[in-house]
């Protein structure tokens, strides 16, 4: 759940993330934040005692499912979140909930549907607009996508632009236009440093550009905010390759192989020389 992961607040409910992230990623983009999706929500397991309160049970359902997302338990997510559609199917944090999960399962249509109609219920959120913006880029509808997040970065109430800048930045990478979304970036890390999400796209992109030295720093500052995963340390072997560094290329390469022997990026180093 590339940036989704990492970023919202719905009736005053907080996604901490990009879509990413759940980056998460989900990208995604989301999303380079550990925090749960939406606020400090309890791990209790039942629906809300008050069953005449339908409306009640799809929000504690809905802030449920997007934690049990996070963990990667998505067949408990599946369930709180359809459950919660279930009970209140006019409700845009459970139509956002709902856009999430199914883009983390690779539904895109469904996802694409349900953020539709989170917007149609709640056309000024900026949360929403982000984490739809951000879908949409990974999508490859980079015009729509930049659109999406500017709007989100047009209200003067959004709490986390530095989301916005991030998702902008790698929708531009991915539409080739470097020079655009290294300047996205920088933005989003004046507005929050502490953006582990933004220093990694900025590390591959400086990679990209032949800056193997800037890469590595922007991959170090990602590493002091937040956790080793196979992403990150098949980006730290590339850029030691680059810097000629074939010791901790294959330092990073053994730490991959090690903490993530199953990931895509472990696998990909039987070709990776």
């Amino acid at each position: 759940m590339n940036t989704l992961l990492r970023q919202s607040s719905m009736k005053r409910v907080a996604l901490t993330g990009s879509v990413l992230c759940i980056a998460i990623s989900l990208g995604l983009s989301g999303c380079a934040s550990t925090k749960p999706l939406y606020g400090n929500v309890t791990d209790a397991d039942e629906r809300p005692k008050s069953e005449a309160d339908p409306k009640r049970a799809a929000e504690v359902n809905a802030q449920l499912g997007l934690t049990y997302l996070q963990r990667g338990e998505k067949f408990v997510a599946a369930e709180k979140l359809t459950r919660a559609l279930k009970d209140d199917p006019n409700s845009a944090l459970v139509q956002h909930g709902n856009a999430i999960l199914q883009d983390s399962l690779g539904q895109s249509a469904l996802a694409q549907d349900h953020f539709r109609r989170a917007l149609e219920l709640a056309p000024t959120d900026a949360e929403i607009q982000n984490n739809y913006g951000a879908f949409l880029c990974r999508q490859g509808q980079f015009s729509e996508g930049i659109s999406m997040l500017e709007r989100a970065l047009s209200n003067p109430l959004y709490r986390t632009p530095g989301f916005a800048w991030a998702n902008i930045g790698q929708c531009q990478r991915q539409n080739g236009q470097a020079a655009e979304a290294e300047a996205a970036l920088r933005q989003a890390l004046r507005l929050d440093p502490r953006q582990a999400y933004a220093w990694l796209q900025l590390a591959s992109l400086q990679l990209e550009q032949n800056k193997a030295l800037d890469a590595n720093v922007s991959l170090q500052r990602y590493h002091a905010l937040d956790a080793q995963n196979p992403a990150s340390l098949l980006l730290g072997a590339k850029i030691e390759k680059a810097l000629g560094h074939r010791e901790a290329q294959a330092h990073y390469e053994l730490l991959l192989r090690g903490k993530f022997p199953d990931s895509d990026e472990a696998l990909s180093l039987g070709g990776y020389k």
